[in-house]
């Protein structure tokens, strides 16, 4: 378990330790050779030469990226895209000694936590959101608050919102026939799914398990708003607490390590249901890898925006990077391209193109205003960093 500097503000924690922010871990194959451990400093090759670093897209997103965003690109725009998976904490140091004129990315896809603390600490944008209104004209399909503050951050017009991440009941049909449509109904009925309810670790590296406990806990009137010290005294967060540790009572055993460890315990019927990355999980089962009886529902609490991707442009870029990014990320908020992603991935817009949605694509996920309306965001980055550190300890073993 990490050591954390007593002297350091809380709300500087998340550049200090390992990410806190959700992350869906590459499964194995071949696309988990483009993650890269460490991002090499390099300079752009050429003033139109666009190279992309992604610190948001899991294998799902990646096998996208390289078999229709980079192909539409191209075709479109007749810009070659070099993509380089990365993460967030490593790219924010590196950024710190790249010069006008040589971008290590010339375009980035940032995870929304990512993009929230290199802004906070001062790293250097373009500014988009309505600077370049003429630029990218479909920066006026994203409803304006996802582009003004990101994490409780002002953004600066700083970055653009391409995807919504969305978590729901996600269960197998084969053995939830009626899945709960509540916290509490879940809790009430924990013990009809005793050692079937599965969990990620909340100090695990992806942050499945910590959106879990978050959720469980604001749906019993855990009020996330208040500075954690002032929660951390509320009748609410005790008891939510014990509720939680009396709800895992019923979670299969041992809880797992990280989301393949999950979806395994699903493939193998241990695990019939839990709370989860809609996207990552339906799109999991068409790839085989989960059973394809798999549903996603909302409750009545879900978290939302836990793991949004962001478009940014970094602003020591070339102005003729600049106009190559404007152009790229302007086919990137198309209703053509935003409603491939939901119809084919699962994953909510960050536009309104989902309004435009066939209906077809509503049998396995809710439609986004329907489960966006019961959602929150996780803000409280005291409480998230208490549930990875200490989240564990309200597992019942």
């Amino acid at each position: 378990m990490h050591q954390t500097n007593k002297n350091v503000h809380p709300g500087r924690l998340l550049l200090l330790t390992r990410p806190i922010a959700l992350r869906r871990h590459v499964l194995q194959g071949g696309i988990a050779a483009l993650t890269a451990a460490a991002l090499p400093a390099r300079p752009s090759r050429a003033a139109d030469t666009l190279s992309l670093v992604d610190t948001v897209s899991g294998a799902n997103f990646q096998v996208f990226w390289h078999t229709y965003l980079l192909p539409t690109i191209k075709q479109k725009t007749g810009l070659d895209l070099k993509y380089t998976a990365g993460s967030g904490p490593p790219l924010q140091l590196q950024m710190e000694s790249w010069r006008d004129g040589e971008p290590g990315f010339s375009l980035m896809f940032l995870k929304d936590l990512d993009l929230a603390n290199m802004v906070a600490a001062g790293t250097k944008f373009e500014p988009l959101y309505q600077a370049r209104e003429n630029e990218i004209p479909n920066q006026a399909l994203i409803r304006k608050e996802y582009n003004e503050t990101d994490n409780g951050v002002p953004l600066h017009g700083a970055g653009l919102l391409f995807w919504r991440a969305q978590f729901g009941l996600i269960h197998n049909t084969k053995f939830v026939t009626s899945p709960p449509k509540t916290w509490a109904e879940w809790f009430d009925r924990r013990a009809e799914f005793r050692d079937h309810i599965g969990m990620v670790r909340t100090d695990a590296n992806s942050g499945g398990g910590r959106a879990m406990m978050y959720a469980f806990l604001a749906s019993g009137g855990v009020d996330f708003k208040q500075p954690f010290a002032t929660i951390q005294t509320s009748t609410a967060w005790k008891q939510g607490l014990a509720r939680f540790t009396e709800f895992s009572r019923s979670f299969a055993q041992p809880l797992a390590s990280e989301p393949p460890v999950m979806f395994h315990q699903f493939q193998t019927e241990q695990v019939w249901m839990t709370s989860y990355a809609q996207d990552y999980s339906l799109w999991s089962a068409e790839q085989g890898q989960l059973p394809p009886t798999m549903r996603s529902t909302p409750l009545d609490v879900n978290i939302i925006g836990s793991s949004n991707a962001y478009l940014a442009v970094p602003a020591v870029d070339t102005p003729q990077q600049k106009a190559d990014a404007y152009k790229v990320i302007n086919l990137l908020l198309s209703n053509e391209v935003q409603l491939h992603m939901l119809e084919t991935m699962y994953q909510y817009p960050g536009t309104d193109a989902w309004r435009n949605a066939p209906e077809s694509v509503w049998q396995k996920i809710a439609p986004v205003d329907t489960a966006q309306s019961r959602g929150i965001t996780m803000t409280n980055l005291d409480a998230i960093t208490f549930i990875q550190k200490h989240g564990m300890d309200y597992v019942a073993s």
